[in-house]
């Protein structure tokens, strides 16, 4: 099987892939230990906190879609096996590589790309995408200095998809997605500026200090105290979370939030003077720093909820696919006619004369012919 570039042919499988075939005592030691996959439920809780030299990243998991390559890289985290590893492999903007157990040895270095794969797991090649934020296992090479990666052959090693470019298709249908990146894609793009060889390699150490697993946070309890507010060029709204019923709708607010998507934003829809939507990211000024941040962007499933969408009520909205991302409203007036179609997670509870300016807004069909901007969203 072939790869194509993430840029361009020249690069081609040497962007991301292993320079040899060769496997490592470590993956050896190991495959005789992997453990049938466990039920799905037993990740779907966790997530990694990757602490490196250069920052933190936090990886939360797809065990529905990859499952033995989850409960691997569990398992090598709680080990420790990545602890003292580098980012041995960069494509400028484009993805990060790491996972290799014989980069923890600086006078390895020629081998590097070499370790830790032929784990024994299978292919687990899936619907998530090699878009940003994506964190996808290497395969290894036919041969050394080969291009043509070999089905079967993953194991430790991962790379961090930043922007996959033209290769996008090639690699959906090659490797298998297994996570993604919901808190520190700075980071990761902060990895991938590190001088690096014209073939990808990596010239400093950039060292993966410590692999942690933990539960998803913020947690449900963390959550249902938090309050956030929305600064907006009107005035200020504040929220109070609800995560009870959609815990990961609530949690990816809170992290688009932190990221500082929001910021710059407008209410980009007003309809029918109480319908008032954010999250149209073209919005963003010229000169916004985020047209030059790069953001992990995926879609959830949507969250049944029982809740009503009364007044002050703040919901996701949910596509036609049944999912839903960034894009949130608040509701100025009751509307029945909502209920269980969108997701709601939190209410407004300082700040509804805001709300109803805005609601009152001139509007051009459904779009306010003055920008209404979000400054700033902050939680706490």
């Amino acid at each position: 099987m072939r790869t194509v570039g993430i840029f361009c042919v020249t690069i081609a499988y040497l962007a991301l892939g292993a320079w040899g075939s060769e496997q490592s005592a470590s993956s050896s030691n190991l495959r005789e230990s992997i453990p049938q996959a466990a039920g799905s439920g037993d990740y779907d809780n966790i997530e990694a906190v990757v602490d490196t030299s250069n920052g933190q990243m936090v990886i939360e998991f797809f065990p529905k879609d990859a499952p033995r390559h989850v409960e691997y890289f569990v398992k090598n985290a709680r080990d420790g096996a990545y602890d003292g590893t580098t980012f041995h492999r960069l494509v400028k903007y484009g993805l990060i590589q790491a996972g290799d157990p014989l980069s923890k040895n600086p006078r390895a270095s020629a081998r590097y790309g070499t370790g830790g794969l032929n784990a024994g797991l299978p292919d687990e090649v899936n619907k998530n995408k090699h878009t940003p934020g994506a964190v996808s296992s290497v395969l290894a090479a036919v041969r050394a200095g080969s291009n043509d990666v070999k089905p079967g052959t993953s194991g430790s090693q991962f790379f961090v998809v930043l922007n996959a470019g033209p290769a996008q298709a090639v690699l959906d249908s090659t490797f298998t997605v297994f996570g993604r990146v919901v808190e520190g894609m700075d980071v990761a793009s902060n990895i991938s500026t590190s001088p690096a060889s014209a073939a990808g390699v990596a010239a400093e150490r950039i060292e993966i200090k410590k692999v942690s697993i933990r539960a998803k946070t913020p947690t449900l309890d963390q959550m249902k105290a938090m309050h956030a507010t929305i600064e907006t060029s009107f005035g200020n709204i504040q929220l109070q979370l609800r995560p009870e019923t959609a815990p990961n709708t609530a949690r990816a607010f809170v992290r688009y939030a932190r990221a500082g998507l929001y910021q710059g934003t407008t209410f980009f829809r007003v309809s029918q003077n109480y319908f008032l939507e954010v999250g149209y990211l073209g919005d963003w000024p010229q000169d916004s720093p985020n047209r030059k941040r790069q953001f992990s962007l995926w879609p959830i499933p949507a969250e049944r909820t029982d809740v009503k969408q009364e007044r002050g009520t703040v919901s996701m909205r949910q596509a036609a696919d049944g999912t839903t991302n960034w894009y949130f409203f608040v509701i100025s007036k009751d509307n029945p006619a909502l209920d269980g179609k969108h997701v709601p997670f939190a209410r407004v509870v300082e700040g509804l004369e805001i709300v109803d300016k805005i609601a009152e807004a001139e509007v051009d069909g459904d779009k306010p012919k003055q920008r209404i901007e979000i400054k700033k969203i902050t939680v706490q």
